[in-house]
This record gives structure tokens, sequence and C-alpha cells, in this order.
């Protein structure tokens, strides 16, 4: 028993060859991100359709967003692992490019990690966090495994330790504002901003009560977003 024990194979992570991120807090604007990243050659493998609150869908793995969770809570166990292979495996396999959406950035680290030369491109997409808790409400959701403050927070540390990335808020998304295709550009994609519909907004100037860390947190986001349009 213990001879076979000790020959047991150990599960290694496959190299991801070719990372293309989309991260950001839920009710962000990471679907829109997506279309802009679709319209430039990047495909999203998707369980979700369009609804209500996501006409055009929501370009997610159901097993991609459970893993998120999984890693945050016990890293690179053998299951989460196993799992992992296969999200892996699934954008490796394509013959053009790939994205996948993450709503729990801490994850992302993890991706980053195991990508060859550790070199990924990352879109990091935020919002209001008014009317981020208040589209949440509007949707039945009243808590998430993260905070919009936690999320965020790793949003910045992320986007510091990944050289191919951006920031980018979802009203500027929106709105179409000319910084966005530049910053897009940065990072190797020529982005359609005719795909972005003004109509899908959920919400807009909500009046749900902020925290002081969490205003302070905003404003860091719209300077580094200020620097990625440049």
């Amino acid at each position: 028993m213990e001879n076979q024990a000790s020959e047991k194979k150990e599960i290694r992570p496959i190299v991801l060859k070719n990372g293309i991120f989309v991260v950001g807090h839920p009710r962000s604007g990471t679907s829109l991100a997506c279309q802009l990243l679709q319209s430039a050659g990047v495909e999203f493998p998707s369980d979700f359709g369009g609804d209500e609150y996501n006409k055009s869908g929501y370009f997610e793995l159901e097993s991609g967003k459970e893993l998120e969770k999984k890693l945050i809570d016990k890293a690179m166990t053998e299951e989460n692992v196993v799992e992992l292979n296969k999200i892996v495996e699934r954008l490796n396999s394509s013959t053009g490019l790939t994205g996948l959406k993450i709503v729990h950035v801490p994850a992302l680290f993890f991706f980053r990690h195991i990508a060859k030369d550790k070199k990924i491109r990352a879109i990091f997409i935020f919002r209001n966090p008014a009317d981020v808790r208040s589209s949440m409400f509007k949707r039945g959701i009243s808590q998430f495994k993260l905070s919009w403050f936690d999320n965020n927070n790793a949003l910045v540390a992320a986007h510091e330790n990944m050289p191919k990335s951006i920031v980018i808020s979802y009203e500027a998304l929106l709105a179409g504002r000319p910084g966005v295709k530049r910053a897009f550009k940065k990072i190797g994609f020529n982005v359609d901003m005719g795909v972005i519909r003004k109509d899908e907004q959920t919400q807009k100037n909500s009046r749900v009560m902020l925290t002081a860390d969490e205003k302070r947190l905003y404003k860091v986001l719209l300077k580094l977003e200020r620097e990625s349009c440049r």
C-alpha cells in the first residue's frame, strides 16, 4: 500500500499558452468588455445566454465561476488543479483567440502562475460602487463571496503585477469614450465601439450609501483608468 501511494502520479497544472481575461466584480460591465473583445476576434466559451439583465449574454462558464471560489478558499488542491486543467485545455485547444471572464478577482493570480512566461492580457473592469450595489439588489443579490471593496482592491494589485493590463470603467464603455479604444490597442486589440448599446444600462446615479473606504478606492480606480486611456 505504501509503495502504491508513493507511485501515485502527481497532478500538475497545464501551462496556459495565451491568456486573455476580462476581470471585475459582478454588475460592473464585464459582459460589455467581452462584447468589445469579441468584436476584435476573441471568443468566450459560455454556459449562459442573455436575459433581461444582460441581453447580449454573460460570456462565462459555470464551472469557471465555481472554480474561482474554490481557488480562493483552498488554493491549488489536487481537485482544484484537475478542474483548472479542464478550463485551460479548453482555452488552449482553440485555434483562435479565446478569453475567460473572472468575477472573483483574486482567482486571476492562479491563472497567471500557470501562464507561459507569466504573460497574460487582462482587461480590468470597475463601476461606481453605488450603482453596482443597487444593480445587485435589483437582481435579488444581497451578498457576494467578495465585497466590492475586497474584489476591487485585488483588482488594483493584479493590475500592478500584470504589465499587459488595462483598467476601464463601465461608464466609459457605455459612453464609448475615445480613450477606451486607445486602451484596448495598448494590449493588442482593435475593438469596434459600435457594438455597445447604451440602452442596456441597468442602473445610474444610485443614492445607495457607500463607506469612506469604498469612495477612496473608487478614486484610485478612476486614476488607473485615466492612465490606461492616455
